[in-house]
């Protein structure tokens, strides 16, 4: 309202209310009644949007992050939402007022305590930064993508938010899961928040701890009883304070703790790291996506002069020297490889494609050359060994988008299915995490091998070849 210059007489008028509700509603002395509080929220959305000028619609895009002024509507209703369900949950709470803008609780369900932590400022896209301590491997699976997700609101409308910095400190050696759902919850986690600048570490003080700092805003800390109780709560609204225990927080977050090295595939080939995995003895991938690594030669060097038109950060002999090894890897090395059930129906529909970490989209004849290769290849290579992986078997969180995942005996890396090829690559600092994405590797293959695997993915490849033939008819 102070953006808009909206008064108090104007907007009671909008929402039918006397001018006294909109003063209690702001003082917090109110809410708006639970029954209609949806429509109240919608007809203050949409005066305040309705009252913007030139200058403050500007201004609320660039906090919001939004390109069209017909999002903004529903940014702000969202906005009203969150702070109305926080404050809501903060009403029917029993906790006790132990100093100024700070309160304790003896003890809260892990559902109410992440509703105090999803505080409304973290509803800001513009500049948000956050550092916890989390023991979210001993949470109920329930509750762990609820917690790693505090910045869902700014999912969905696939935007980078260089502005949002998310630091998460955990306990990994005290997992009380396995192999298998470590791994493929940490792939989920680092993959939906790989819009934001997310870091993840790892260390013993997370055990048994669930703290929260947003910088300037907020602050929530508790102990961890049981998967799913913690005791001992406390929420800060004090910005020093809050600021206090946001930079206790950060100094344990540093390069002793650090699980993830982020880099990019140029860097990765600067520093050798790309034939390092080439060049290894143990060769194991789970394909999300088609990448690089199995495109005819003829592609490979039409892609490559595309990429390199836009990129100055590779030499193309050295890029096109990559290929001639890893094909030759191909035909000398066992190789395994595990492709997601969805990998071959998506690149059929939407040509989306991996080309050293950058998202291009082929055409429908460049579709039916890059899977006449990966045939060719599976038929033609017996050191290549496949299986599939159907949908589900890892995650229920099937929105969100599966990585490439390389694992070999010198270096393992991730690559994550985001819209910018700027540090989209995920490398483990820790050998205890190599050591999960391999017993991961093997429980997923141990479980989805058989005797008829190879005809499996084999007759996927030729069903889409088909698909894309009939597509190139129509077309």
């Amino acid at each position: 309202m102070a953006i808009a210059e909206l008064k108090n007489s104007i907007l009671a008028k909008a929402v039918q209310y006397d001018d006294s509700y909109i003063s209690k509603w702001i003082s917090g002395k109110l809410l708006p009644t639970e029954k209609n509080h949806e429509n109240t929220l919608q007809a203050i959305s949409h005066c305040i949007v309705e009252a913007l000028s030139e200058e403050s619609t500007a201004q609320l895009l660039q906090e919001y992050q939004l390109q069209d002024i017909n999002d903004l509507e529903t940014a702000i209703y969202d906005n009203l939402e969150s702070e109305y369900i926080y404050v809501k949950e903060l009403q029917n709470s029993t906790g006790t007022e132990v100093a100024p803008k700070i309160s304790y609780y003896p003890e809260l369900t892990l559902d109410q305590f992440i509703f105090k932590m999803k505080h409304p400022s973290l509803r800001k896209v513009n500049s948000l930064k956050v550092y916890a301590i989390v023991d979210i491997l001993n949470v109920d699976p329930n509750y762990q993508l609820l917690i790693a997700e505090l910045n869902s609101a700014h999912g969905g409308r696939n935007l980078i938010l260089p502005g949002v910095h998310f630091s998460l400190l955990m306990d990994l050696e005290s997992a009380a899961s396995t192999p298998a759902y470590t791994a493929g919850f940490l792939m989920n986690v680092m993959t939906n928040l790989s819009n934001i600048d997310f870091n993840l570490y790892s260390g013993s003080q997370a055990q048994r701890k669930l703290i929260f700092a947003i910088r300037d805003t907020y602050a929530i800390s508790g102990m961890l009883v049981d998967s799913s109780h913690c005791l001992g709560i406390t929420t800060i609204e004090d910005s020093d304070l809050t600021n206090e225990l946001y930079h206790k927080i950060r100094l344990l977050c540093n390069k002793e703790t650090l699980l993830i090295r982020k880099t990019t595939i140029p860097e990765m080939i600067h520093r050798f790291e790309y034939e390092q995995t080439l060049i290894s003895q143990k060769q194991y991938c789970l394909i999300g996506h088609l990448t690089e690594h199995f495109l005819p030669e003829d592609l490979y060097t039409e892609l490559l002069d595309e990429y390199c038109l836009n990129n100055n950060d590779l030499q193309k002999e050295d890029v096109k020297k990559l290929n001639h090894l890893t094909q030759r890897i191909l035909e000398t090395t066992p190789i395994h490889l595990i492709i997601y059930a969805s990998v071959l129906k998506d690149f059929t529909v939407t040509g989306e494609f991996d080309f050293f970490g950058v998202r291009i989209s082929l055409t429908i004849s460049q579709r039916l050359r890059c899977l006449k290769n990966l045939e060719q290849l599976l038929n033609r290579l017996d050191l290549m060994h496949v299986c599939v992986l159907p949908e589900g078997i890892l995650s229920d969180h099937q929105h969100i988008a599966h990585p490439t995942l390389f694992v070999s005996d010198s270096l393992c890396y991730l690559r994550l299915k985001k819209l910018t090829p700027e540090y989209n690559i995920c490398i483990p600092n820790k050998i205890i995490l190599d050591h999960i994405f391999e017993e991961f590797f093997d429980d997923v293959w141990d479980s989805n091998i058989d005797k008829n695997s190879h005809n499996t993915v084999v007759a996927m490849i030729q069903h889409a070849i088909h698909a894309i033939e009939i597509m190139l008819e129509v077309n």
